[in-house]
């Protein structure tokens, strides 16, 4: 059980990753690489494979040092994905900001939870 829960918790920081670097879409390198576009356009997937492999984890990390901090990443997640629902009826720029801010958020919780976990 301890390797899957750290099998997950590695996919978990990967698809992370993966949800983080959306904003090269745009850039010029990825217009020159199709690569990094497919790479890129599962953004949604990513997010939503995130809340299950993080959930997943969770459940098999246990009553373990940075539960609290994991599960707080977690429904700050939940929470971004959540308001995706609402996408649609916002303006794209209040959209970007609220969406991108929660996703900051969620890093810097996984960052804590992360480095609380390994120290604790």
């Amino acid at each position: 059980m301890m390797i899957l829960e750290r099998l997950l918790a590695a996919v978990s920081v990967l698809l992370l990753s993966g949800c983080m670097i959306a904003p090269l879409k745009k850039t010029a390198f990825a217009q020159r690489n199709p690569w990094v576009k497919k790479i890129v356009g599962c953004h949604t997937l990513y997010g939503v494979v995130l809340l299950a492999a993080a959930f997943v984890h969770g459940i098999l990390a246990g009553n373990k040092p940075g539960m609290v901090t994991g599960k707080l990443a977690w429904m700050v997640l939940l929470i971004l994905i959540l308001l995706t629902l609402f996408r649609k009826k916002m303006k794209t720029r209040s959209w970007n900001r609220i969406h991108s801010g929660l996703a900051a958020v969620v890093c810097l919780l996984v960052a804590i939870h992360i480095v609380y976990a390994i120290v604790v």
